[in-house]
């Protein structure tokens, strides 16, 4: 087991981390807030990044999982608003599953795509219909992937007869609640290929929240070391000190389990249980990060036009997007349960 990035890895880590600092500060996440940062896309598809996992065929680079990841982490770092790991998370389902066309669209920037791996849907021959609620970047996305009666289908948006109705959430992300009449489902798969991509999201987005807590705690951080209070800096207080300490070990304790799982993942292995531990402690770490940021910022931490609430906000809608910590460990005690012969190995 290596977690080392090999030279690919770590390029394509600076790269993306270049391209979001350099593309998104405090005034473009205040216009981008609640909408598609479409020149952000444009840029990250000409820099190659949007279709990072697809294939050379697609338009991709066939990047692993692992270089996925990092990208994802180097986006939560700046909150920027685009379908990145949606996209590259149903990119994946539909190669695997033999679908092709319009993904070089993809890849080119021109369109995206999306995933909801919540019920709602139910499959008649190849029919879908039913309701999906909380479906991120649904408008105009070229497919959704989605689940239905154990199967992993996806649809043709365009094709279909869809209606859509806006849905808020705390960091203001493009969602929708989604109802489908009789759409034409292309299969991707079983319950393993349902499992493996489950995986990969709950990977994925620990990876997002892990450059989101990094972020919150750098900036909490920089803040306490310039603000005084009675003559000295507000980092030389033992209480304010010992918070933010405690926010860095969450922080290596999630990059540690977070490696872990990509590692298991890019490896061909099965990361049901090491997958949860990092969707586990993403969440726990998304609470006490995004408190301790808040807190530490004092008064001016709830003010909701400085730049800190947003990842405050970005904190709380991605600790529980998949579920939240408790039911992480409910589907994680549920997989134990059933097969006793399962543990964390490395």
């Amino acid at each position: 087991m290596d977690f080392s990035l090999s030279e690919d890895q770590a390029a394509i880590a600076e790269l993306a981390t270049r391209i979001f600092r350099d593309q998104v500060d405090d005034a473009a996440r205040v216009r981008h807030q609640d909408s598609f940062d479409r020149d952000l896309w444009q840029t990250l598809a000409r820099s190659g990044l949007t279709g990072l996992g697809l294939s050379e065929a697609n338009g991709g680079s066939g990047m692993g999982f692992v270089a996925q990841c990092l990208v994802a982490q180097a986006q939560g770092g700046v909150l920027a608003q685009i379908p990145l790991p949606e996209t590259l998370l149903a990119g994946y389902a539909l190669e695997q599953g033999g679908v092709t066309r319009g993904l070089d669209k993809v890849a080119a920037g021109e369109t995206h795509l999306t995933l909801c791996l919540a019920p709602g849907l139910e499959l008649e021959g190849d029919t879908l219909s039913g309701t999906l609620s909380l479906v991120p970047w649904a408008e105009g996305a070229l497919y959704i992937v989605a689940c239905a009666n154990d199967r992993l289908v996806a649809f043709s948006a365009d094709e279909a007869e869809l209606s859509m109705t806006a849905q808020r959430v705390s960091n203001g992300r493009p969602t929708a609640l989604v109802r489908v009449n009789r759409a034409q489902a292309i299969d991707l798969g079983g319950c393993e290929q349902i499992a493996a991509l489950r995986q990969r999201q709950e990977v994925m987005t620990a990876a997002l929240q892990l450059g989101v807590a990094s972020e919150a705690l750098a900036r909490t951080a920089a803040y306490t070391s310039e603000r005084k209070q009675f003559g000295k800096p507000l980092a030389g207080f033992q209480a304010v000190a010992h918070r933010a300490a405690d926010g860095y070990m969450d922080i290596e304790a999630l990059r540690g389990v977070v490696d872990s799982a990509m590692w298991r993942i890019e490896e061909g292995l099965d990361a049901t249980l090491q997958a949860g531990a990092a969707r586990w402690w993403a969440a726990e770490t998304s609470h006490r990060v995004a408190h301790t940021a808040q807190h530490l910022h004092g008064g001016i931490g709830a003010d909701i036009e400085y730049p800190i609430h947003r990842f405050f906000l970005w904190s709380k809608q991605l600790e529980f997007d998949l579920g939240g910590a408790a039911h992480q460990l409910a589907a994680m005690g549920r997989h134990l349960a059933s097969d006793p012969h399962s543990g964390i190995t490395l």
